[in-house]
Parts: C-alpha cells; sequence; structure tokens
C-alpha cells in the first residue's frame, strides 16, 4: 500500500473513498463540516439523529452522488474522546481498512479532523497498515474476503513529514510480520525454522548472528532450555542477533539493550499437561520472540544509533519419552538450581537462560517479552500487557516508549514479601505453585537471573492475542503485542539531543 501526504483538498481527491473520523458525541467541525456542506448536510444529519454514533470501530459508507471527486465518504468511529489512546486510535484505524478492504475499494483518502490531531500522524497510518494484515490462508482455491488497497492519501496532516510515514508504515509492517509469524502452524514455524527466520533477518542487514544446538547449550550449561526442549523430537535453539548501532561509544560505559522473546512454537504444558480445547492456539506462545525479533529487523533497517540484541529462547514443551517430569531440579546456566514443580510453567525456565546468555554477551538493559501466564488474563485481561520491573529509571523508558507505541503496559508491584513463595525445599528456586500473585511471580522467577541489571518483563499472554469474543473493541486473533513498543523503546534510549541515557538512576557505579 503506497501511503502519501496530499495538499488539495479532500473534495477534490480522485479515490473510491473519503474516510472522516467521528467521536462519539460529537459534532462534526473544521475541514469534515466544510465537507458536508458541499455534500448537502447529510453527513451532520446522521451524526444528529444517531443514525452514525462514532463509536469505535463503527465504519459507515455513504453515496454522496457526484457532488464531490470521492465516489464515497466513509464516517468511521473512534469512540469517545476521553478513552482515544494511542491503542485505540491505532485498532480504530485498522478496522477502518479491513471494512474497506471488504468493499473493494482500491484509492482511499484520510480527511484529518476533529478530534485527530497533527500529532496522530503516526497512530492513523500504523493503524492503516496493521488493518491489511490477514491471516494467511492453506486453503486452496478460495477466493480472498478482502481485496488490497493500493493507494492511501492523508490529507490536512501538514507537509514535509513523510519520513514520519515511512517511519510509521515500518512499524505497522513489523506489527503485520509478528503477527503473521504467532499464526504460522507449529508444524512450520518449529525452532528450527524460528532461526532460520532470525538468521535471514541477520544476513539482510548483515548483523552478528548465533544459533546454538543441543551441544553447544549442553557445553554451555543451559539446562533448563535443554529440560523443556526434551520431550521434542525437534530439538531447541538459542539464538541470538546482534546489531551494532553504537558507534561513537564502545567499552564499558556503552549501553548494548537486550530484547529477549519466549520462542515456544508449541506447548503442550509437556507432562503437566493443558486442557485440549485450546491447545491448538498453542503455537503463539513464541509471541514474544516474534516481537523481538520483527523488532530488531526494523532498529537495524533504520539503523538506530544503539547497540541492540535480540535473544531468544526456542522450544516445543512436549510430553516425550524423554520429557522432564514434575519434581525434576536443574542447574541453570548461571548457576542456580532450580525445582521443576510444573513443566506447564516453562516460560520462565526458557526466558532465565536466555537472559544468562544475553549477560554473557554484554547486555547492561534487558526487557523480556513472553506469553507467560494465565494469570495475566486475570488480572488485566486482554486490553493491555502486565508487566513488572527492578528498576524505575529503565521502567521510564518503557512506559514512555509504550505509550508512544500505542501498546498499552501495566506495571505491576514487585513486593519482598512475595520472594518466599520462589523458595524450594531441595532447590534454590521452584517455577510453580505459589498460589498466588501468579503474574508478578512469573516476572519474579525471572528476575532472579537478571544479574542485578536493569530488567523488565512484559507479560503478553493475554494481549498477544484476543480470544474473547466479548471485547468487540480489542483487535480479535494475533496482535503483534511488544513489536512497537521494543522499536520505540531503542529509540528512546539511544542518544540524541533530547535525552541523556542512562538516566541517573540506571547508571552503573
Amino acid at each position: 500500500m503506497k501511503i502519501s501526504l496530499v495538499s488539495a483538498p479532500a473534495a477534490e481527491l480522485n479515490v473510491d473513498a473519503l474516510a472522516v473520523p467521528v467521536a462519539t458525541g460529537q459534532k462534526l467541525s473544521g475541514p469534515a463540516l466544510e465537507l458536508d456542506k458541499t455534500i448537502g448536510g447529510v453527513l451532520s444529519e446522521m451524526v444528529v439523529n444517531a443514525e452514525f454514533r462514532g463509536r469505535i470501530h463503527e465504519v459507515l459508507p455513504i453515496p454522496v452522488q457526484g457532488r464531490i471527486a470521492p465516489r464515497r465518504v466513509i464516517l468511521y468511529g473512534l469512540g469517545a474522546v476521553h478513552d482515544l489512546d494511542g491503542q485505540r486510535l491505532r485498532s480504530a484505524h485498522h478496522e477502518l481498512v479491513r471494512a474497506s478492504r471488504t468493499w473493494g475499494y482500491k484509492r482511499m483518502a484520510i480527511l484529518r479532523a476533529e478530534p485527530l490531531g497533527m500529532d496522530s500522524l503516526k497512530g492513523v497510518v500504523e493503524g492503516c497498515v496493521m488493518g491489511t494484515f490477514e491471516r494467511r490462508s492453506r486453503q486452496t482455491g478460495a477466493a480472498p474476503e478482502r481485496r488490497e488497497i493500493d493507494e492511501l492519501s492523508l490529507s490536512g496532516f501538514g507537509s514535509g513529514r513523510e519520513h514520519e510515514v515511512v517511519s510509521a508504515q515500518e512499524n505497522g509492517e513489523a506489527t503485520n510480520r509478528a503477527r503473521e509469524w504467532q499464526n504460522a502452524p507449529p508444524n512450520e514455524l518449529t525452532p528450527d525454522a524460528l532461526a532460520q527466520e532470525a538468521t535471514r533477518i541477520a544476513q539482510r542487514h548483515n548483523l552478528e548472528v548465533e544459533v546454538l544446538g543441543p551441544a553447544e547449550l549442553k557445553s554451555g550449561g543451559y539446562n533448563l532450555l535443554l529440560g523443556v526442549g526434551s520431550g521434542s523430537a525437534r530439538p531447541p535453539r538459542m539464538i541470538r542477533i546482534r546489531y551494532h548501532g553504537n558507534h561513537d561509544r564502545r567499552g564499558a560505559s556503552a549501553t548494548v539493550l537486550a530484547l529477549i522473546g519466549k520462542g515456544i512454537t508449541f506447548d503442550t504444558g509437556g507432562i503437566s499437561l493443558k486442557a485440549p480445547d485450546q491447545m491448538s492456539r498453542m503455537k503463539d506462545d513464541m509471541s514474544g520472540a516474534a516481537a523481538v525479533l520483527s523488532a530488531i529487523d526494523v532498529i537495524a533497517s533504520r539503523q538506530v544509533p544503539i547497540d541492540v540484541m535480540a535473544v531468544v529462547a526456542a522450544a516445543e514443551n512436549m510430553p516425550g519419552p524423554n520429557a522432564q517430569h514434575p519434581g525434576d531440579v536443574w542447574v541453570s546456566a548461571d548457576g542456580k538450581t532450580v525445582e521443576v514443580v510444573n513443566t506447564d510453567a516453562e516460560g520462565r525456565l526458557v526466558l532465565a537462560d536466555a537472559l544468562t546468555h544475553a549477560l554473557r554477551n554484554g547486555a547492561t538493559h534487558l526487557i523480556d517479552l513472553a506469553t507467560l501466564t494465565g494469570a495475566a488474563t486475570v488480572a488485566i485481561g486482554h486490553a493491555a500487557s502486565a508487566a513488572v520491573s527492578n528498576d524505575d529509571g529503565f521502567w521510564s523508558f518503557v512506559e514512555k516508549a509504550a505509550r508512544e507505541a500505542g501498546d498499552r503496559v501495566w506495571r505491576l508491584p514487585i513486593y519482598a514479601d512475595y520472594r518466599i513463595l520462589l523458595r524450594s525445599q531441595i532447590a534454590d528456586l521452584r517455577n510453580a505453585e505459589y498460589g498466588e500473585a501468579g503474574t508478578i511471580m512469573g516476572g519474579m522467577f525471572i528476575a532472579e537471573f537478571a544479574g542485578g541489571k536493569p530488567w523488565a518483563h512484559i507479560d503478553i499472554a493475554a494481549s498477544a492475542w484476543n480470544t474473547n469474543s466479548e471485547l468487540t473493541t480489542i483487535l480479535r486473533g494475533p496482535s503483534g503485542a511488544g513489536t512497537r513498543l521494543c522499536i520505540e523503546l531503542a529509540q528512546a534510549m539511544a542518544p540524541s539531543e533530547r535525552n541523556s541515557w542512562p538516566p541517573e538512576s540506571v547508571k552503573e557505579s
């Protein structure tokens, strides 16, 4: 889809449809009202008579009888202004494009009108690009339900902002790549296939790449990852891509951001077998890996001036003849012993070894993304990602990145009182059965392997894939959660005239 800024009046654009935003409870004003007058007041009439209410995801095409150049005007809803954050802004435009594709429009335009401000450009573009995503079908001979939009013109967003459009389009496409990986069948996207995807990214940008197989994992002491993957005929992989962007700052003082993703390409729960009714969706247990790999692809392409590595612990969690047992004790790569109480709490195990691998390779700041706990759905639901962090300064950058990305996160507390729940009678730590605060405890387990470095954990178990049919304002299916957050975090931490990294609260002595 070609996206461009245009200066011509919206009524003169030669497009199939011109989209006009409407917020719930607000009348048309500014350029939307001028357009309405040109076509005889039909838009205002529909809004005033509540034939169109401006609810989020509400999309309505209206014939204009040749009064303006566009063949149709589309009213699309943004919901209430006080609810319009970055995530809902993108969601509204996602649905606008999906509906327009269903109707077969090839050339579209969006008119910037209240409540959209000039600063909404990024969210508008990212949302529209995300609306082009389609779950890749394996059906033969099936006609596509939606057609592609060739051109999207943006009217009223100013001029000289083409670089913002390009960056936003890259972010949207990166999100869609992550969604495609999430949706890939698990017999296709295996641990080795995920390593091949990472290798292609590295080769495309001439990046350092490392893939550890079973022999290297054993010699490196990555027993937690090996234990999780031991039940599968497909061996695990530890994947690391390194982008060197800190050309002017080398040595101990240089910041190296590690984006760490859980890459369980299929999760049966192991011996602690999951219930069968939802197991087919467990192909998405590599959503964290999808996010960090897609993000570093953009970071390297954009040449962000900061060192970044993507680390992925990839495995299948299967109940095979060599699978680990509940009750096994393993020595982790950093030397801590772990009692495996529940083999279905495998994400924290592979992430523990992944954090150690990142630290061994020079990471100074760590963020992990994982579909970690069912408790996250109970705690916060599908509308946001749950998070914990050990460092306020680092968290301030993560929070800023999340806002900029329209990728909601909500920080939960790490109380010292909870640490006793991690204790095992026969090992340093146990991996499950804490009794309460499940999302927090999953994060606190991972924190034990952060080496005291600034670290944040993003639990995308619910936000990565919306299965709740009642939550109609949250996009259904795979979301690519965390992808744009990682891109924005790298940019926020990169040295610039606007910010100095690291902030005082996270500088090492």
